[in-house]
């Protein structure tokens, strides 16, 4: 099986020239937070060291499922209808999600999914041999999911509706009426919901909608990590969750072939950093900082409006920013992004090459996407080198 164009150019992109740059805007996690971070954010620091002493610990295999107290705590930002019981621990959102659907489609299956969305979600159904229909959202209605447009997408042979909410890289998200009309769909239809829902509950206005395996219907299954809201990437706890108690068992089954068991030493640090001591204070600290990226990047587009259009992110780490000639047409946004690296610096994400279907290679020219978690001073500097270079290019145009 092959690597898509997206598959293989998100991961190249960023792999390849993060080291080159000195002011690192392309990503979507939450700057890493350490142990020492995470007792200075508890609201009893003693009780976190505590909870993270280890040298006694037996380091071997424990639950399949994962740990009681991990699972607990997972189940914990979720609606009371959700129990450990429903919780599988997976090493990452990327595990999580190939687990699912290698246990929930098979070739010749066919599967719906948003777009844009993290590729993954779209390459991975194609590789296990499913027809993949898309369902695009459109930047000039705001990014808004049409779910008359679902409609029509769905077939006989749909298995499953495939969901990024919020959405990667749009920042828009699916809100409780949209929601519903999806359920309701999918209900009519006896189809599964698969939802990446690693981005939840950063959400920018408005009252926050639940998360999709809330809804009375339950062939549904989310998937997060501690990756992208909770600082942790390089803690390898992910999730999968489902109130359908067949499909946990496939999904039991299917990762019985690729992990014995998630690791004890991250699952303690899950455990503490998703504990009502500290995980409050964790998503404050980035509601914060997406805030205020938010301001900033506002600033931004206003003062470049003339090459730089959006779709203001309600929710999620990430903005994608159009970026036009001085006659309104798309950049060559992988030639702007490779030139910002060399002549200021700073790396961004070419829409392009991270997020186009490979049937439909130029769905995002002139787009690319920048992460609203950072550090502020840190996104505001990034952004002032790219006006700079914006500046330039102006020049040598005129």
């Amino acid at each position: 099986m092959n690597a898509s164009h997206s598959d293989r150019g998100r991961a190249q992109w960023l792999g390849e020239n993060a080291a080159n740059a000195t002011h690192v805007l392309a990503g979507s996690a939450a700057p890493g937070l350490s142990l020492d971070d995470l007792v200075a954010l508890s609201s009893d620091p003693a009780k976190t060291e505590e909870a993270l002493q280890w040298r006694g610990l037996k380091l071997a295999n424990y639950s399949a499922q994962g740990s009681e107290a991990v699972r607990r705590n997972i189940a914990d930002l979720y609606s009371e209808d959700v129990l450990p019981e429903h919780v599988v621990t997976t090493t990452g959102t990327t595990g999580a999600n190939m687990t699912v659907l290698l246990s929930l489609v098979q070739p010749g299956d066919h599967v719906v999914s948003v777009y844009p969305v993290y590729p993954q979600l779209l390459g991975l159904p194609k590789r296990l041999g499913c027809e993949v229909s898309l369902w695009r959202l459109d930047p000039s209605n705001g990014w808004r999911a049409d779910v008359e447009e679902l409609r029509k997408l769905i077939k006989p042979s749909t298995k499953l509706i495939i969901l990024n909410n919020p959405g990667n890289p749009t920042g828009s998200y699916l809100d409780l009426a949209t929601q519903q009309k999806i359920i309701q769909l999918a209900q009519e239809h006896d189809i599964t919901v698969l939802a990446d829902e690693i981005f939840r509950p950063l959400y920018h206005e408005g009252p926050a909608p639940p998360s999709l395996v809330e809804h009375d219907y339950t062939k549904v299954v989310v998937t997060s990590s501690m990756s992208k809201v909770w600082a942790m990437s390089a803690v390898r706890i992910g999730w999968i969750i489902s109130r359908d108690r067949s499909i946990l068992d496939m999904i039991l089954n299917a990762r019985e072939y690729t992990l014995q068991s998630t690791s004890v030493l991250d699952e303690i640090v899950a455990t503490e950093a998703l504990s009502t001591r500290c995980r409050n204070t964790i998503l404050d600290k980035h509601m914060r900082n997406a805030r205020e990226g938010l301001q900033i990047l506002d600033a931004f587009v206003e003062r470049n409006k003339g090459v730089c259009s959006w779709t203001r992110p309600t929710a999620g780490s990430t903005a994608f920013i159009r970026f036009a000639d001085s006659n309104g047409d798309a950049v060559d946004d992988v030639e702007f992004c490779r030139g910002l690296l060399s002549e200021q610096g700073v790396l961004i994400s070419p829409g392009s090459l991270g997020f186009d279907d490979d049937g439909s290679p130029n769905d995002f020219r002139g787009y690319v996407r920048i992460q609203l978690t950072l550090d502020p001073g840190h996104l505001a500097r990034g952004l002032e080198l790219i006006d700079a270079f914006l500046d330039t290019r102006r020049r040598t145009a005129g």
